[in-house]
């Protein structure tokens, strides 16, 4: 590859056009060499606002001539497939999350991988944050002491401005705001606290649709013992928006919104104090830069990526199991019999 990985973008929705085009542009080792869309003028409109010289095609196949490796930006439920026949034309895949929307499917797809020697990385780019670093290196340190517990909250009224819509259909995007957010944050808290041994479930899905808010206990085994943690996801609620991790000595918390900072709060004698810590040669770099960057390195050196097949596939059995597993959220104002005590009253 002469130093230079040439990349297709498959997928040209917002994902592509605010984080993974720019990363793209920005690191030196990476050519953009075709845009991929459904809608060929929706790639074309891309080409022409970033300016680019790459081809522009609505079929995947053409474009992996002049090919190393793909980005594939596409819908959850064309991940899988398309992820499966990029690997078997013998193309390197950054893939965005979640990598199928059956564990099974996942599975495959790192089989195929492995099978041909190939790169199949895992789009979790919340694994680049600074604060993601800075948290590992807390705990590895001892600096909060034995970690007992922690609460992750977020989400917010959903605004995502999606092209194809296909976060709200089940068949489409594998499940709501647990597949969608819940990916990100299931994958974060195994690769701080290990393997989650025991899950407790609710949501808010009749059996009809997809959730809109969902809440987790569970509880961990690795190498800091057992932690017990809760885990709230809402696309119609405005949360707290952070993790708070519990610890012997300080607590840690890390605030959406500022990815490259975790805010340590300690007792100085009787009084209360809050300190930011930071790495600050990281925290100019975009954490879609740093796993573009992942990926090239990846590719380079014939290793393993951050997040591979394998372990999305993982992430995706614990989401499985909880949607087989769910009990609903209580909602006193709709059950029949709470209803008519409350217009009696």
């Amino acid at each position: 590859m002469a130093g230079r990985v040439r990349l297709v973008l498959l997928g040209c929705g917002e994902i592509t056009k605010t984080q993974h085009l720019p990363a793209a542009l920005s690191h030196p080792q990476i050519e953009i060499v075709s845009l991929v869309d459904s809608n060929l003028q929706v790639a074309q409109t891309v080409a022409r606002d970033f300016q680019l010289s790459c081809s522009c095609a609505t079929d995947i196949h053409s474009a992996l001539d002049n090919a190393d490796a793909v980005l594939n930006a596409l819908p959850n439920a064309l991940h899988a497939p398309a992820t499966s026949e990029i690997l078997r034309r013998g193309k390197h895949v950054l893939c965005e999350k979640p990598l199928a929307t059956t564990s099974a499917d996942a599975r495959a797809c790192a089989q195929l991988a492995k099978e041909n020697e190939l790169v199949l990385a895992v789009g979790m780019n919340r694994r680049f944050d600074s604060s993601h670093d800075v948290l590992h290196s807390l705990l590895r340190s001892q600096q909060l002491g034995n970690v007992c517990s922690y609460d992750w909250q977020y989400g917010s009224e959903f605004e995502w401005k999606s092209a194809s819509g296909f976060y709200f259909s089940r068949e489409l995007a594998g499940g709501g705001v647990l597949m969608d957010f819940g990916v990100h944050l299931l994958d974060s808290l195994t690769d701080w606290f290990g393997p989650i041994t025991s899950v407790k479930y609710q949501d808010d899905d009749w059996g009809g649709g997809i959730e809109a808010n969902c809440i987790l206990d569970v509880q961990h085994q690795g190498r800091y013992g057992t932690i017990a943690g809760r885990v709230q996801l809402s696309r119609t609620v405005q949360l707290r928006n952070r993790l708070l991790v519990f610890g012997e000595h300080a607590d840690a918390e890390i605030r959406v919104g500022e990815p490259d900072a975790v805010f340590v709060h300690r007792l100085l004698g009787d009084r209360k104090i809050t300190e930011a810590i930071t790495f600050e040669e990281e925290t100019r770099k975009s954490s879609f830069l740093k796993q573009l960057d992942n990926f090239f390195k990846s590719i380079a050196t014939k290793q393993m990526p951050a997040v591979d097949g394998e372990q999305a596939a993982r992430t995706l059995e614990l989401i499985e199991w909880c949607y087989a597993n769910r009990a609903r959220i209580p909602e006193p104002w709709s059950d029949s019999d709470s209803a008519r005590t409350l217009a009696v009253a």
